[in-house]
Order: C-alpha cells, then sequence, then structure tokens
C-alpha cells in the first residue's frame, strides 16, 4: 500500500539479512512505442452491451457506465500476455470469494496466447466506465516505485534515522462499530490487544473518547489512537509527526527499530512509496513494507529522485531531495507507486560490493524541518516471504506488485483485484504506452476520488524516474465478472428516473463491498 493512508506503489526479504543472489534483470515486456503502433485486428463485429445489467449506476463516489470491450483505446493492441500474471496474483485472494474460484480455476487453464487471453477477459468480464460523478471523463495518473535505501543494523556512522515497526502503544478503533447516534458524543472504549472497542459506561476500567475530535472518513474507518492513564482516562489521537520527532524517535515510543539509514529524506521518500529495499553493510538486502501509520491526514512534500550519473565504483543508493519550498496542496498529485525496467546500474554497483567504505560515509543529515507539514507518519515490517528479487513488493491486496501492470486506487471506486483499463499519456522519456490492461492491487494515502490511479513502475533509480514524470490525466474503466455486473441491478445503485440523476446520498459508498477494503455501513 501506499502510503497508506492513503492511501499508499512501491524476494520478500532477504530478510534474516541473508546474502542475495547476483541481481538479474526483471522480466520485461516488450515496449509498446507509441509511434509504431502494433497491426491492426481484423475486423470483429460490435460489441453489443449485455442487456441484464444497468446502463448506469452510481455511488457516493462514481458514475459508472456501461461499455463494451471494443471501448477501450487500444484494447486489441496490448500485450495482454503481459498482464496475465498480474491477473493470476489477483486469483490468489479472489477465489475465496463467491463466482470467482470457477473463473480463477478456468483461467489457469487458458492457452498461454495472446489471442486466448484476450478472449478470456471478453468471454467472461462486463466492461464499466468509471466518471466522476459530474459526469467528467478524465482523473490523475501518477506513478510510484520502490527505492533502494543504504542502512545498517545498529545505530552509528551516521546512520541515525530509525526505520520504525509499529509502536506497541498505537490502537485503532472501527467507528463504524460505534452506534450511529454516538458518533459525536463521548464514548467509552477498553483495549483489546491492539484495538480499541466500546464497551457500555459502567464498564470499569473504560477509558473516555471524545468522538468529535476526529473526522469519521469512509475511506478508512480506522482511527489511531494512544491511551492516556491518570485520573480521567482518555483516548487521545496518535502522535503526529512533528510530536514524534520531538519526542526524539526512537526515544517516547515503545517501537522496534527495523535498521538505521543514513538521510531522512529517502525514509520519508520510501514512507510515501510504502515499501523499499534496505541495502545492509553485508551486502544483504532487508525488504520492509507498509505495516500501518499513524491516523493523520498525508500531506506530502513532493520528495523526488535524484538525477544522478552513473560511473563505476562510485554508485550510491538512491537519494532524494525536496522539490519546490511548499507542501504540496489539499488534493495533491504526488508521486510515491512500460515495462518491467531492466537492471539498475546504482544497485547493480552496490550488489557487487560498490557501498562506500566506512570511512567515506557521508554525515547524516538532519531531517527538514518542513517534513513536519506532514502530519502522517508510516511505520513498516520486515516482509517475510522470500521472493526473487525480480517481483515488486507486496500492495494492499497482500500478492506481489507487478511492474507495468498494477495500480494503486481508492477501493470505494475501484474493487481490490479487479482488472481495469488505464488510457494516459506515456511519461517523458518513456516509450511504454499507457492504453493496457493493470490490476487494482493497492491503495494509497493520496489515492481518492473515482478517476484515480498511482501506477506501480518498480524498483530503483531509473523507475523512480518514470514515476517522476507520470502525472497525467487519463481515462479509466473497470472489469466485473458477469454474474456480479448482473447483480447490481437489485443493487440500491442503479440510477432511476428522469435524467438518471437520483440522490446521490441515497446510494452506497462501494461499488463491489467486499467486507475489507470497502464495506458499507450498517446503520
Amino acid at each position: 500500500m501506499n502510503h497508506r493512508t492513503l492511501l499508499p506503489a512501491l524476494a520478500l526479504v532477504l530478510a534474516g539479512c541473508d546474502t542475495p543472489p547476483a541481481v538479474q534483470p526483471p522480466a520485461t515486456e516488450a515496449p509498446q512505442a507509441a509511434a509504431t503502433p502494433a497491426p491492426a485486428a481484423p475486423a470483429l463485429p460490435a460489441a453489443t452491451p449485455r442487456r441484464d445489467v444497468p446502463p448506469e449506476v452510481r455511488t457516493r463516489n462514481a458514475v459508472f457506465k456501461l461499455a463494451t470491450f471494443d471501448d477501450l483505446p487500444g484494447w486489441q493492441q496490448d500485450d495482454i500476455r503481459a498482464g496475465w500474471g498480474a491477473f493470476r496474483n489477483s486469483c490468489t485472494p479472489l477465489q475465496r470469494r463467491p463466482g470467482w474460484r470457477e473463473l480463477c480455476d478456468a483461467a489457469a487453464t487458458v492457452p498461454p496466447t495472446e489471442k486466448a487471453m484476450r478472449a478470456f477477459f471478453e468471454a467472461r468480464f462486463t466492461v464499466l466506465r468509471i466518471l466522476n460523478t459530474d459526469a467528467s471523463r478524465e482523473g490523475d495518473v501518477t506513478g510510484y516505485f520502490e527505492p533502494l535505501l543504504e542502512g545498517q543494523p545498529t545505530r552509528g556512522g551516521g546512520y541515525d534515522t530509525p526505520v520504525l515497526g509499529v509502536p506497541r502503544g498505537l490502537y485503532t478503533l472501527d467507528w463504524g462499530r460505534v452506534p450511529a447516534a454516538q458518533r459525536q458524543a463521548t464514548i467509552r472504549v477498553k483495549p483489546q490487544g491492539d484495538k480499541l472497542v466500546p464497551v457500555p459506561a459502567s464498564e470499569p476500567g473504560a477509558y473516555m473518547m471524545d468522538m468529535r475530535r476526529f473526522v469519521l472518513d469512509d475511506r478508512d474507518r480506522k482511527l489511531r489512537l494512544r491511551l492516556v492513564g491518570g485520573a480521567q482516562p482518555r483516548v487521545e489521537p496518535y502522535y503526529s509527526r512533528a510530536e514524534l520527532e520531538a519526542l526524539g524517535l526512537p526515544g517516547g515510543v515503545d517501537a522496534p527499530v527495523l535498521a538505521w539509514v543514513n538521510d531522512p529524506l529517502a525514509l520519508y521518500a520510501m514512507q510515501v512509496q510504502g515499501s523499499g529495499r534496505i541495502l545492509m553493510p553485508d551486502t544483504s538486502v532487508l525488504r520492509v513494507q507498509y505495516a500501518e501509520q499513524n491516523g493523520h491526514p498525508f500531506r506530502p512534500l513532493r520528495v523526488v529522485p535524484k538525477v544522478k550519473p552513473v560511473t563505476r565504483g562510485a554508485a550510491e543508493a538512491d537519494t532524494f531531495e525536496l522539490e519546490g519550498a511548499d507542501p504540496a496542496p489539499a488534493a495533491p498529485v504526488v508521486t510515491r507507486g512500460g515495462r518491467a525496467p531492466g537492471a539498475d546500474p546504482l544497485v547493480d554497483e552496490l550488489l557487487k560490493g560498490g557501498r562506500r567504505a566506512p570511512a567515506a560515509a557521508r554525515s547524516a543529515p538532519a531531517a527538514p524541518a518542513r517534513l513536519n507539514t506532514d502530519p502522517s507518519y508510516v511505520f513498516f515490517k520486515v516482509a517475510v516471504d522470500r521472493r526473487p528479487s525480480s517481483e515488486g513488493p507486496p500492495g494492499a491486496l497482500g500478492v506481489p506488485l507487478t511492474a507495468g501492470r498494477s495500480v494503486a486506487v481508492d477501493p470505494r471506486v475501484t474493487p481490490l483485484g479487479y482488472p481495469m483499463y488505464l488510457s494516459a499519456p506515456a511519461p517523458t522519456g518513456s516509450r511504454v504506452q499507457m492504453q493496457r490492461l493493470v490490476f487494482a492491487q493497492d491503495t494509497g494515502g493520496a489515492i481518492r476520488g473515482a478517476l484515480r490511479a498511482d501506477y506501480f513502475w518498480g524498483f530503483g533509480a531509473e523507475a523512480g524516474q518514470m514515476a517522476r514524470n507520470t502525472r497525467h490525466r487519463g481515462q479509466m474503466w473497470v472489469m466485473l465478472p458477469h454474474a456480479e455486473a448482473a447483480r447490481l441491478s437489485a443493487s440500491r445503485l442503479v440510477t432511476r428516473g428522469a435524467g438518471g440523476n437520483g440522490p446521490v446520498e441515497s446510494a452506497g459508498q462501494c461499488l463491489v463491498d467486499d467486507g475489507e477494503f470497502c464495506a458499507e455501513l450498517t446503520d
């Protein structure tokens, strides 16, 4: 996840700091040059919309119009084979849901040809065009990646910035479990593990919690909290970034330190991306991923990779700089998560032993005070699965991200795991045509709204530069299994009435209520 607040692009460890194998270039998909389009496919009969699916449905966050595969720009030219692995990854969690097991079992028998794979999607999925609530057709497409930092297991020698795990004093409360009549009142709660649950006012040992102090966000219903003892035990919002820094991290919080890195800007960039790799002194690589955040709104500064010349023997981990003097606006376009980038020469040099000798290590820079204008703070966990270094980190869906085929989305609009189609301009300097099948496999703190996608570019400096250059307007479609699309006819999402403008307040917030990433309130 992306920053997970939001929202948050970007071998799941070589976690015990094992020595990694030599880096091999990730599998690449053939670049689709915009100047040399693929030969036109044979003329096909025009697709007809399904009669059992409503022509339009509306949620509180988006409008969906029935479409066909013929409506997708470049559908016949996209190499569907390059996205098949990402689709099979999505099937791992989706096959536990009604209607998906048979579909995923059928996918396992599809011949490994582009024609067969394209026919599979066309035969089994219904296409819905995503529109903003004002019926406009375009939204923001950005990019994210998995950065490389330099670190060590102990503090010292310029490595003074801690990469923190989840603090033991950070509690969460699902405000959807609070009765509607009490959501603007003072309630009583008690801890159960790392969660807080509402209890009767007479319950001994309870903590007071003034719900009026909190923004009840339906994008993420978890409130992040801390407990304060004393004569009147109470619940407070968890510490902001500025408050955490003022405590003298890692002091003041009971949190595991996963590693010490030498650049606070690089750590901040990794928090924005939601995952990263840390090169250790023995050339092993520690992979970390998003675990939790402090519950404060994500107001990122643009921290971007520096452009560096590649010189043998002088390579460094990714380094970052603040872009501009001011924090991003309230609704930012953020660099945070094509073919997959090839082997990164900088990473190759580092993993071949090009890490700087301790005597050459620079002093750790101080964290810029401006970082505190972003109150959000991300905590990490060590990735425990051993996967090839060419694979991406796990996204919010829990499956590895695929460079060029995974995107982060707002799950209220696009259900996680589902196929999407994206049409956007190619980034500056890229030969990747961004008219392609992608899969909603991640979320992010800044990824909010109907037409919003964060495109995962992969690992390292090259991917970082491509992510930096991905700031476009684009169009999007989502694909639902036929049976699931047909069930929309009986839902409260169907637009009825003259002009198709039913009351948005009466609509649900989820296109698909999966009970996990998007769930309707019950009261």
